[in-house]
């Protein structure tokens, strides 16, 4: 195993601007409610809160000179009045602060409305810091004093929170919300499963109750919270102990501060990078992943064995494996039904009919269930997996020279390669994020191998079972996009389209605003595929080789080349099916990794002549 120097990496790129229709994506049809047994489930632990609530926030503003807090609730129109001047940190008992952002000037893609953010953070920020501070956020609120307020809209604002929260705190495990319109609120949970409410009830009318939730929340432990607990931390950083029976000398390893890499997103796996040492080194020799992988999923440790087991060229060493928590657990004690979804339609005429009703509702009426519909599907357990693999490698983006980076995607298919042939794996899932240079390494050994068998299967076991469409958008197959069955050759393909990527976009995230390849990210399915098959033809294709800036001039050849390897023609038409032959499969693979060793061998080449001059001489 080589070691490598620290570098100092930028960390991962901040939670980027989310609509709402890609949030509205990510949790449709993962949202249950209303929960029988919520409020008795996360704030049973804190009843004698509820008792003591009234007399306590009284107090609290009779010691601080305020006055005292009214018996009776706040109404609609004055409750964020209320809510700045009665719950403070000042309470005893209290670990953090509410802070209240007024929404009235909402960003450009919104229309301007009366809600506003309620967040908890712990510790305690000034007012100026919160919005750029979400690693101290603990519970999201979203409130509007207007009970006839579109629900979808401001649940999704509710949602775009809680984004942010996941975003900065990548390894939290779920997180309290609640959601206020008019009198009436909806206590919330996010998970990595989903997101899940309690009943509707009437802050009016069950003041009491709701004034120990708040201040339950501000006496929430950790762990309550939904913090996890394996990461501490010393004068010598944040830290994971792990219990290797396999691997004892790792014991506790160090994490950088920031994460390489973060999958964004609500629901689903949460994947999470972080470059890790041992105690006595200062060589980032280890990537430590989260991953919350479908409990239906194979274990990602189980393909990584069986690459080391047959030989794989190329292939990452496991070092640890541990499942360390599921959302089954997480919602122990609560009963599941099927999952539920927006209809639009739906939203719309509830919403017109509430303009006619009076403010007050009755309880457990007008939340999740009034507008939204069940769906055939039931919750899915996701298990929280933390992975130590070597060795650490460098982001594709990071290349330094034509040289390098094409040694990378020639080694990289190797590794392909050496997967479908020795082990029988196909990873079905190539992009340039799953791609990693190596530094250091001897001739003959992998300048770049894959990385990231989450997405992986057996081959053989793909044969029987229909894992539905697999991959990074932007990098699917035409025949993937099409619904046919995951072959070599797609992620084949799928190299060739990330090698297009890594050019174009030249060490940036995206590619240009005017760039072809930015339609290979928005569309349906099929929508793509068309895309795909017309800018693969052969005249269309030289729009992209035009978008290659002229220090990759000299990889316009081997692009063109690539393209006609993987889509020759028949009739007159690409071809873009799968010939499983073993002289195809032998003749793709081998047809790929020549094109680009013949380049590599020409840039350096020129690279020694531009060095020494055209003589050789120095």
């Amino acid at each position: 195993m080589e070691t490598h120097p620290v570098v100092n990496h930028p960390p991962a790129p901040p939670a980027s601007e989310t609509d709402d229709e890609e949030i509205l994506d990510n949790i449709d049809g993962r949202m249950h409610g209303p929960m029988n047994g919520f409020i008795k489930k996360h704030f049973d632990n804190f009843q004698y809160v509820r008792q003591d609530a009234l007399l306590e926030i009284q107090a609290a503003g009779r010691a601080s000179s305020r006055c005292a807090v009214p018996l009776a609730a706040p109404s609609p129109d004055n409750f964020l009045q209320w809510f700045s001047n009665y719950v403070s940190r000042e309470l005893d008992g209290a670990r953090g602060s509410w802070h209240i952002s007024n929404e009235s000037v909402a960003p450009e893609h919104e229309s301007a409305d009366n809600g506003a953010r309620l967040l908890l953070t712990i510790p305690t920020l000034p007012a100026s810091d919160i919005q750029t501070r979400w690693d101290h956020v603990q519970v999201i609120g979203q409130f509007y004093d207007d009970g006839c307020v579109d629900y979808q809209v401001g649940l999704l604002r509710l949602c775009r929170s809680a984004h942010q929260v996941f975003a900065s705190q990548p390894t939290r495990l779920f997180l309290h919300a609640f959601y206020i319109r008019g009198s009436l609120i909806e206590l919330w949970v996010f998970d990595r499963s989903g997101l899940y409410c309690s009943d509707v009830f009437d802050v009016r009318k069950d003041f009491v109750q709701f004034l120990s939730i708040i201040l339950s929340y501000q006496r929430m432990t950790n762990q309550d919270l939904g913090n996890i607990n394996i990461i501490e931390a010393d004068k010598g950083g944040s830290y994971i102990t792990l219990d290797s029976v396999a691997m004892p000398s790792l014991g506790r390893l160090y994490l950088e501060s920031q994460p390489i890499a973060s999958r964004e997103g609500l629901v689903g796996n949460g994947t999470t990078c972080y470059r890790a040492r041992m105690p006595d080194s200062n060589q980032w020799d280890y990537v430590l992943k989260f991953k919350w992988r479908w409990a239906r999923e194979r274990p990602e440790d189980e393909l990584l064995r069986l690459a080391k087991k047959k030989c794989v060229w190329g292939a990452v060493s496991l070092d640890y494996y541990k499942e360390i928590e599921n959302t089954a657990n997480l919602r122990r004690g609560l009963r599941w039904g099927t999952h539920r979804k927006f209809t639009r339609t739906h939203s719309r005429e509830k919403h017109g009919s509430i303009e006619d009703q009076p403010q007050e509702v009755t309880s457990n009426a007008d939340g999740l269930a009034e507008h939204t519909e069940e769906t055939d599907n039931f919750f899915q357990n996701r298990i929280l997996a933390c992975i130590v693999t070597s060795p650490l490698g460098r982001p594709l983006h990071t290349f330094q020279s034509l040289t390098e980076l094409l040694q990378v995607f020639r080694d990289t298919i190797k590794c392909h390669q050496s997967l479908c042939y020795d082990a029988k794996i196909l990873h079905q899932d190539i992009s340039p994020g799953n791609m990693i240079i190596l530094d250091g390494q001897d001739e003959g050994k992998p300048k770049g191998i894959l990385i990231d068998l989450d997405s992986a299967i057996e081959i053989a076991e793909g044969l029987d079972t229909d894992f539905g469409i697999t991959g990074t958008r932007p990098f699917m197959a035409i025949g993937v996009l099409k619904g046919e069955c995951h072959t070599y050759r797609h992620d084949l393909e799928s190299f060739f389209y990330a090698f297009l990527w890594t050019v174009i976009t030249n060490h940036t995230e995206n590619p240009p605003e005017t760039s072809k390849l930015r339609k290979w990210s928005n569309g349906e399915w099929n929508e793509l595929a068309v895309r795909k098959s017309l800018d693969m033809d052969q005249d269309s294709f030289q729009s992209i080789l035009e978008e290659f800036t002229p220090e990759f001039h000299p990889l316009k050849p081997l692009a063109e080349n690539l393209r006609q390897i993987l889509f020759p023609l028949r009739d007159g038409v690409i071809w873009t099916g799968t010939d499983g032959s073993p002289e195809a499969v032998d003749k793709l693979y081998d047809g790929m990794i020549r094109a680009f060793e013949v380049v590599v061998a020409s840039e350096r080449q020129r690279e020694i002549c531009n060095k020494y001059g055209s003589n050789g001489l120095s």
